[in-house]
C-alpha cells in the first residue's frame, strides 16, 4: 500500500493508493467524490483502443469516404444560376483553348523561321565547303551481261 501526502493539492490531507492483484486502483482514505473523480480520470486515461479502430469491415464495406457528386437542380438552386455558370465554364473553357492555340501557332511560326534562316546559312556557305570525297569504284560489268547487252543492240 503507498501512501501520498496532500493528495489532489490538499496539502493536509493524505491519500492512500492501493493496487489489487486483479490491476484495479482502490482509494482509500479519500472522499467519495474525490475518489469518483479519481476513477474517472483513470478510465478516461487508459490506453484502450477506439471504438474506430475495433471495426471489422464485412466483404462488401469499403473505408472509403462517399464521394460528393454534383447536384443536378436541387432545391437551393434555380435552373438559371446552373445555365449561367455552364455558359461561364464554357467561355472560360474556350478562352482558355484559344489562347493554347494561340501559343501553338506562335511556336509553330517561331520555328519555320529558325528552320529558314538555317537553310540561308547553309546556302551561303555551301561553295566554301570542302567537297567530299567520295570512292567513286567502276562499275564492273561481268562478262556474259556484255554479252547480253551486245545480243539486245543487234536485235534492234
Amino acid at each position: 500500500m503507498e501512501t501520498k501526502p496532500g493528495g489532489r493539492g490538499h496539502p493536509g490531507l493524505k491519500e492512500s493508493v492501493e493496487i489489487c492483484p486483479q490491476g484495479l486502483l482502490v482509494f482509500t482514505g479519500s472522499s467519495e467524490q474525490d475518489s469518483n473523480l479519481a476513477k474517472q480520470f483513470w478510465v478516461a486515461a487508459s490506453m484502450y483502443p477506439t471504438n474506430e479502430s475495433q471495426l471489422v469491415l464485412s466483404r462488401g464495406s469499403s473505408q472509403r469516404l462517399p464521394v460528393a457528386r454534383a447536384s443536378r437542380g436541387g432545391a437551393t438552386e434555380s435552373p438559371d444560376i446552373t445555365a449561367e455558370t455552364l455558359k461561364t465554364q464554357q467561355s472560360e473553357d474556350k478562352e482558355k483553348y484559344l489562347q493554347k492555340a494561340k501559343r501553338r501557332d506562335e511556336i509553330l511560326q517561331l520555328l519555320r523561321k529558325q528552320r529558314e534562316e538555317r537553310i540561308s546559312k547553309e546556302l551561303v556557305s555551301l561553295p566554301y565547303k570542302p567537297k567530299a570525297k567520295g570512292h567513286k569504284a567502276k562499275k564492273v560489268i561481268p562478262e556474259s551481261d556484255k554479252e547480253d547487252q551486245q545480243e539486245v543492240k543487234a536485235l534492234d
